[in-house]
């Protein structure tokens, strides 16, 4: 295990382009830019959800070690309609970074800043296939796991992770809706959306 202490700086319009390179290079086939601009300016948030604005707190971190080279990236967001609910998003430690004990370390830190900010829950989703060294953590630690079905997902097996951050007894999170296939649709206009608006982050 890396005993390092890392470092957690909250990603600002000052590094959203450096959010956005190690959001991609995590995530390669998944284009998380408008979910990290919210991040930043919230403002834009019923714009990008096409005035369906579901997502409440939006927050993210760039993780970086001792020497402050970059080691990682995590976020929390909630929903209006499950307020006592904090979501994991864009967790990952970039490639080179992985098998030293940061993705338990970032992890930790982002569940115990979920309870500072007085949430209840922690939960996070994942697809089961393509990301099983992480569900490996999540089992390990506790994490209860329940498919999700309010959605179609075709071939994807999205599973939900849970934990309680108030008591010993997890509850799951049941058949209700994450908006995935609206995700789905916020990615595929980032480009453009960027292009538009946000065009300094480019080249």
């Amino acid at each position: 295990m890396n005993d390092s202490i890392l470092k957690y700086e909250k990603v600002s319009m000052d590094n959203l382009k450096l959010a956005i390179e190690i959001q991609n290079t995590i995530f390669p086939t998944e284009n998380g830019a408008l979910n990290l601009i919210t991040y930043v300016d919230r403002s834009k948030i019923k714009e990008i959800c096409e005035n369906k604005s579901f997502r409440d707190v939006l927050d993210g971190w760039i993780c970086k070690d001792e020497t402050d080279e970059v080691v990682g990236i995590t976020g929390i967001y909630s929903y209006f309609e499950y307020p006592q609910d904090a979501w994991c998003g864009w967790y990952g430690v970039l490639p080179e970074k992985q098998g030293k004990g940061y993705r338990k370390k970032i992890l930790s830190w982002t569940m115990e800043k979920a309870r500072e900010m007085g949430y209840k829950n922690f939960r996070l989703y994942t697809d089961l296939e393509s990301n099983n060294a992480a569900v490996q953590l999540y089992r390990k630690i506790g994490m209860i796991e329940e498919p999700y079905v309010a959605e179609d997902m075709g071939s994807e097996q999205i599973i939900i992770f849970s934990k309680s951050l108030i008591s010993e007894e997890t509850k799951k999170f049941g058949n209700k809706n994450l908006f995935l296939l609206e995700q789905e649709g916020i990615q595929n206009k980032a480009e453009e959306f960027i292009k538009k608006h946000y065009s300094f982050l480019l080249g």
